[in-house]
């Protein structure tokens, strides 16, 4: 009966001896996982906000920054959350900046994230004040509109009904285009996009215009 109970408490012994081992190997053992990291895009004026998942094992997480997809990374902080702010400068609004993240304990570091882009700064607004010249012109329709910050690039977009599809038919970097490719006594429908090497802003309020002599409404 002794040597039961000696042979029982021996493998209780053993058991908590594995257990706490156990625990012992998993705060060794840096984390295996990359975390599965995402970036705003233009949501805050002058900041990127970073989250990812949790990763097991984690104690605290390193976050590197690159201008390129390709790298170099450079290590700009480390958080003990699973959510990370880069302050940028307003001269550096609209500019991609490449992310990723790896996550850390005492023991070391996991892989690293897969990169993923953001930017900060606000898309802007449409173009306002877009206008189509009505009946001006015997060969054309010269559509104009005011300048958008930041904007490289406008895209003209025409049909004719002002519900309709409006495809694209040019890209200019000047504040007015001269619509040739029209026909006497047909209402044309024009918007215009802005846009820059980041992204494009939504389409302007749609405006007619027509050749001379134009058609009574």
């Amino acid at each position: 009966m002794m040597r039961a109970k000696a042979w029982l408490v021996s493998a209780v012994f053993v058991f908590v001896l594995i257990l706490a081992g156990c625990a012992i190997w998993e705060e060794l053992v840096p984390p295996d996982t990359a975390p599965a990291v995402q970036a705003t895009v233009g949501e805050l004026e002058i900041a990127i906000r970073l989250t990812w998942s949790p990763v097991e094992r984690a104690e605290t997480y390193s976050v590197f920054r690159a201008e390129d997809e390709g790298g170099p990374y450079t290590y700009i902080g480390e958080t003990p959350y699973t959510t990370y702010r880069d302050e940028v400068s307003m001269e550096n609004t609209g500019r991609w900046y490449w992310y990723k993240v790896r996550a850390c304990n005492a023991s070391g570091c996991g892989p690293e994230s897969a990169p993923v882009q953001g930017y900060a700064g606000k898309p802007p607004e449409p173009p306002a004040n877009v206008e189509a010249s009505d009946g001006t012109y015997a060969d054309k329709i010269l559509v104009t509109w005011d300048p958008v910050p930041g904007a490289t690039q406008y895209e003209i977009l025409r049909d004719r009904t002002p519900g309709g599809g409006f495809n694209p038919i040019a890209t200019v970097s000047t504040l007015q285009y001269e619509d040739t490719n029209v026909q006497p006594g047909l209402i044309y429908q024009y918007k215009v996009i802005a846009h820059n090497d980041y992204g494009f802003t939504l389409p302007s309020k749609g405006d007619p215009g027509c050749v001379y002599p134009c058609p009574v409404p």
